[in-house]
């Protein structure tokens, strides 16, 4: 989750305590139906994927079937909520329906939703099930800048894994904002509502002073005409899987709103901008920027609001997430404020705005 060396933290990964046997039966019968599928449905064992995933549980498994006198199987994945998010006011349905509304996008590949499930009884909590596509996804942890199968690339292919990215992160924000009519803030702009998400976040974690400053320089120096656009949320290379060099699918939406595509922009460039110097062929962050400006035909404009807004979101989740590990007695609760602080300020949030002004 850290953009900078001086901010990691090893972050606790979702992972599932649930009984093996139980689970697959209950996710055999709630598939069979969506599947057209008789008795002779059987699951694979259920696993969990290790190296990514922080917000939400995740769960791999595969399913063989007879239709129409043929056996098919096929791999899924299941997406479980958590029963305390990372983030607040985490609807894990949001998932679901941002994958069905890109379904048919062309340039953005995204896997096929089976269905989602709001009923907690079944297993523990609401989840989504969705295809499992073939393919790699870079590592969190560790993280694909420092081993994986980026890290072992050579530079062509990195770069090639890099464009193809820019290019589907493109596509998306060509997405009209209308497909989203779930994300749709009813009385502001979507860049004011998510501001206000993110006020609310910081509120709930309190005794983290860089971050009220952040926040009072964001709302202080609010971009004219605010827009309301799809913003992926977390863009970046540990949410994009890929197959021969290319994006065959893009993932992860617990932060997607209608912010606008500068946010995304301003988060890749601080999530992973640094790259470049580490593994060459990755891009840098002005890379980035006009290599999206070249395949959206727009001008990305002054990214500095939005760099501030990045640097501020990481602040509050790190500060959530800190005060949750004290809560989970993995850390006294004055060292998770006094780690926030010092997170806040290696992400460059004091520093930025000490530049600013702010």
């Amino acid at each position: 989750m850290a953009a900078d060396d001086d901010a990691r933290v090893d972050i606790p990964l979702k992972a599932s305590a649930r009984d093996p046997a139980r689970l697959q039966a209950r996710l055999r019968d709630w598939l069979r139906p969506r599947l057209g599928a008789g008795p002779d449905l059987t699951l694979s064992d259920v696993t969990a994927p290790g190296g990514t995933g922080v917000a939400n549980e995740t769960l791999l498994f595969a399913a063989s079937w007879e239709r129409d006198g043929r056996a098919r199987t096929e791999g899924f994945v299941a997406r479980v909520a958590n029963e305390r998010p990372l983030y607040i006011e985490a609807d894990i349905e949001i998932h679901a329906k941002v994958y069905e509304a890109l379904a048919d996008v062309p340039d953005v590949p995204v896997p096929r939703v089976y269905g989602y499930e709001p009923d907690p009884e079944l297993l523990g909590a609401p989840f989504f099930v969705m295809e499992r596509i073939d393919g790699e996804v870079p590592g969190d942890q560790p993280s694909w800048v420092t081993a994986g199968f980026v890290h072992d690339a050579s530079p062509a292919r990195r770069r090639a894994m890099w464009e193809d990215a820019v290019r589907v992160l493109a596509a998306l924000h060509q997405v009209d904002a209308a497909a989203f009519p779930f994300l749709a803030p009813r009385t502001t702009s979507g860049l004011e509502d998510h501001l206000a998400y993110w006020q609310r976040t910081m509120e709930q974690s309190p005794d983290n002073e860089v971050a009220a400053r952040g926040y009072a320089w964001l709302l202080e120096h609010l971009p004219p005409s605010p827009p309301t656009a799809f913003s992926w949320g977390d863009a970046r290379f540990a949410n994009v899987m890929f197959r021969d060099d290319e994006v065959v699918a893009v993932f992860d939406w617990d932060t997607a709103s209608m912010s606008g595509p500068l946010a995304d922009l301003a988060w890749w460039r601080i999530m992973d901008g640094g790259a470049a110097a580490e593994l060459p062929g990755i891009g840098t962050a002005d890379e980035l920027v006009a290599r999206w400006e070249e395949h959206t035909g727009r001008s990305a404009g002054d990214l500095t609001w939005y760099e501030v807004f990045t640097s501020f979101r990481l602040t509050c989740i790190l500060n959530r997430l800190f005060h949750q590990m004290a809560a989970d007695g993995l850390m006294p609760v004055e060292a998770a404020v006094e780690q926030a602080t010092r997170s806040g300020q290696a992400l460059d949030l004091t520093t930025r705005l000490d530049a600013l002004g702010g």
